[in-house]
C-alpha cells in the first residue's frame, strides 16, 4: 500500500506510548503522517508507567536509549521506571509531537472495515465516555509484556492463610517486612523481589525450574559489551534464519571452535557467579542467550545467594497448605507470602475472533514477516510488541524507520507469498534452535544485530561505517552501542 502523509489525511492509530509508541509516532510524524497514539496511562512509558516496587531497567543507561537521544548525566546507571518515563516525555516535547498523544485513553475494541479501514472504539478514562474513530493504518505498540499477569494455580492454594500475589501487584518493601517470603520464578522481577525479601523479610526462598545464564558487568575480566555486543559474537551464535546457505555451511564447519569458545565463556562467567555447583545452569550458554529470560544479574543477588540469605531451590510446587509450601523435591517450606514472578500472558483481547483467525496465533506466539507485518492482515503492523531484543529502544527505532520506508514507497512492499516464505524459514530456524516457550516467535535477543542488519538491507542502508582494513575490524569487533549505531540509523530513507 502507499503512504500519503498528512496532506491527504492519512491517519495512523498507534496503540501504546512506551518506547515503541514514541519511536513510531516520532518517525511517522516526521514523514508527514497524521498519528494518534492511544495510551491508557497518564504519561508515556507503557510498562514503566505502572510496574512493581523498585522496577528498573536491566541494561545500563548507555544501552537502553534511542541512538540520537542520550540520557542526562543525572540518570541512574540502571534507570528507575520514573526516569524512563521522564526520558520519553522529554523526547515527546523535544520533537513537538505531544499533540499526537491521547493519554488516559483506552482502546476497547477494534474492527477492520471494508477497504481495510480500521474502526477503533476508545474510552476516555477521565470522563468515562466512549467514541468511535476510523484510521487508514493501525500500529500495535503495546509491548512484548502485557497487562495480564500469568498466574499459575496450585493445589490447595485456597487454604493458604497468608497472601499470594503476582509481582505486578507488589508496591512496597513493607509488604515483605518480617515475613517468610517464597518467590516463584527466575526473571528480573523475581531477582529484584529476592533481594528485597532477603533484606527486610524473615526469610527469602526462591523456587526455580532451572537456573539460566545471565549477564554480569564482566565476563571474567573483560567488559561484557566488548564480548557480547559485537558482530563477531553474532557469528558465534546459531545463524540468523535469513543467513545465506553458504554462511550456514561455513558456520557448521566451525562448530568445534564455537563449542570451545562458549565453553570458555561459561567457565569465565561461572568465576563471576561463584555459585554452588548445584546452582550452575544446565543449559548451554549459546541457547540461553536467545531465550527471553536473559537479563543482567545484580552483584547483590549473587552475593545473597552465596551467603544463603536467598535460598534458591531448583524445584516446583506440588501443593500449598495453610502455612507451608510442599515442593516436588519432598521438602516443605514455611511461608507467609508467596510472590508469583511468573511473567505475563500475551494480551490479545482487543482483537475479535475474525482478526485472531487472520493473525494465526500459535502456541509459541504470532509469527510475522520481519516480526512486524502479519501476512493475513493488510494495513496493520506491530512495532516492539512482537520483537524482543537485548536493546529494545534501538530495535523500535529501526522497526519504525522500516515501516515508514514501506509506507512511503521508499522500499518495496513484500507480497503475501514472500512474507509467508520468510515466516516459514524463520519458524524452521527458531524451532530448531530455541526450546519451546510462548515468546519464541518474538524473541530475538542477542540475534539483535543480525535482525537490525536485515531491516537495514531492506532499506538499502550501508551498515559499514568505514572502508578498508580498519573499517572491517571496527565492523566485526567494535562493541555495538545505540550511540555508535546512530550513524547507520541516520542513513535510513530521509524524511519527506
Amino acid at each position: 500500500m502507499t503512504g500519503r502523509g498528512a496532506s491527504s489525511g492519512f491517519r495512523v492509530a498507534v496503540i501504546g506510548a512506551g518506547t515503541a509508541g514514541v519511536a513510531t509516532a516520532r518517525v511517522l510524524s516526521e514523514k508527514g503522517f497524521d498519528c494518534v497514539v492511544f495510551e491508557k496511562h497518564s504519561k508515556a512509558g507503557g510498562l514503566w508507567a505502572d510496574n512493581y516496587y523498585g522496577a528498573s531497567v536491566q541494561m545500563p543507561k548507555s544501552m537502553y536509549v534511542f541512538p540520537d537521544e542520550p540520557h542526562s548525566e543525572e540518570a541512574s546507571e540502571f534507570m528507575r521506571m520514573d526516569e524512563v518515563c521522564d526520558y520519553l516525555e522529554r523526547i515527546i516535547d523535544k520533537h513537538e509531537i505531544r499533540k499526537c498523544f491521547r493519554f488516559n485513553t483506552l482502546v476497547t475494541e477494534m474492527k477492520q472495515l471494508d477497504g481495510g479501514i480500521w474502526r477503533l472504539t476508545v474510552k476516555d478514562l477521565k470522563t468515562d465516555v466512549s467514541s468511535d474513530e476510523t484510521f487508514d493504518y493501525l500500529v500495535m505498540c503495546n509491548g512484548t509484556f502485557s497487562s495480564k499477569p500469568h498466574r499459575p494455580k496450585f493445589p490447595g492454594q485456597e487454604k493458604f492463610e497468608g497472601k499470594i500475589m503476582h509481582s505486578s501487584e507488589w508496591r512496597s518493601a513493607d509488604e515483605f517486612a518480617g515475613k517468610k517470603v517464597v518467590i516463584v520464578g527466575m526473571g528480573k522481577s523475581a531477582v529484584d523481589a529476592c533481594m528485597v525479601a532477603s533484606e527486610v523479610g524473615k526469610s527469602a526462598v526462591q523456587l526455580v525450574r532451572s537456573m539460566h545464564w545471565f549477564t554480569t558487568s564482566h565476563v571474567g575480566f573483560i567488559p561484557t559489551d566488548v564480548v557480547v555486543f559485537t558482530r563477531f559474537f553474532q557469528m558465534m551464535l546459531p545463524p540468523f534464519y535469513s543467513s545465506s546457505s553458504v554462511y550456514k555451511s561455513l558456520h557448521k564447519l566451525t562448530a568445534p571452535v564455537r563449542w570451545l569458545y562458549f565453553r570458555t565463556l561459561e567457565a569465565l562467567m561461572l568465576t563471576n557467579y561463584r555459585l554452588p555447583r548445584k546452582l550452575w545452569p544446565k543449559s548451554r550458554l549459546e541457547v540461553d542467550l536467545l531465550h527471553p529470560a536473559l537479563f543482567d544479574g545484580p552483584r547483590k543477588y549473587l552475593a545473597d545467594v552465596r551467603s544463603g540469605r536467598i535460598d534458591v531451590k531448583m524445584t516446583t510446587i506440588d501443593e500449598i497448605k495453610e502455612a507451608t509450601v510442599v515442593l516436588s523435591s519432598g521438602e516443605e517450606v514455611e511461608a507467609d507470602l508467596i510472590l508469583l514472578a511468573t511473567g505475563w500472558d500475551k494480551t490479545i483481547g482487543l482483537f475479535n475472533d475474525e482478526i485472531l483467525n487472520r493473525l494465526e496465533v500459535e502456541e509459541d506466539g504470532i509469527w510475522m514477516y520481519k516480526n512486524i507485518l502479519p501476512p493475513g492482515i493488510d494495513r496493520m503492523a506491530f512495532i516492539g510488541s512482537n520483537a524482543y531484543t537485548a536493546i529494545n529502544p534501538v530495535t523500535h527505532m529501526v522497526q519504525a524507520k522500516w515501516l515508514a520506508a514501506m509506507l512511503t514507497n521508499e522500499m518495496p512492499t513484500p507480497s503475501r507469498k514472500e512474507m509467508e516464505q520468510d515466516i516459514w524459514n524463520m519458524k524452521q530456524s527458531r524451532r530448531t534452535i530455541t526450546p519451546m516457550n510462548t515468546m519464541r516467535a518474538s524473541c530475538i535477543q542477542l540475534n539483535m544485530q543480525s535482525y537490525h542488519d536485515d531491516l537495514f538491507k531492506d532499506m538499502n542502508v550501508n551498515i559499514r561505517k568505514r572502508s578498508g582494513l580498519m573499517g572491517w575490524i571496527e565492523h566485526y569487533f567494535h562493541p555495538i552501542t545505540p550511540a555508535g549505531e546512530n550513524e547507520v540509523v541516520k542513513r535510513c530513507p530521509p524524511t519527506v
